[in-house]
């Protein structure tokens, strides 16, 4: 789980560090005066800008798509491309079939697996 790209052993390392320097007591109060600040933050209309335009800017090629009316083009390119690379993944791999053992004297030598590359 990352959170703001700190994992969660960053975040323990971080809480430790918080308690040495802080100590308990001024971790309490340290940990109230960001939350109020973070709340302050996320309350002002600022904030609201900010995350309206962040939601548009994601939202931007979706609407470019729907208005232009591509959709079904959009679609039918994935198709093919997910055909065409399905394609490529079969040809290129060699495949592997077992070959009975005819001849009583190849025990030592890998003579039970021939690969077929006619493809």
């Amino acid at each position: 789980m990352q959170f703001l790209g700190i994992g969660p052993l960053e975040l323990l390392l971080i809480a430790v560090i918080a308690v040495i320097v802080l100590g308990p007591k001024g971790m309490v109060s340290g940990a109230r005066e960001a939350g109020k600040a973070i709340r302050k933050i996320v309350h002002s209309p600022i904030w609201n800008d900010i995350v309206d335009t962040s939601r548009e800017i994601r939202d931007f090629p979706r609407k470019i798509v729907r208005e232009a009316g591509i959709e079904q083009d959009l679609e039918d390119l994935r198709r093919s491309t997910q055909g065409i690379a399905s394609e490529i993944n079969r040809s290129h791999i060699p495949k592997i079939t077992p070959v009975e053992n005819q001849t009583g004297g190849n025990e030592g030598e890998n003579s039970d697996i021939t690969r077929d590359e006619n493809d």
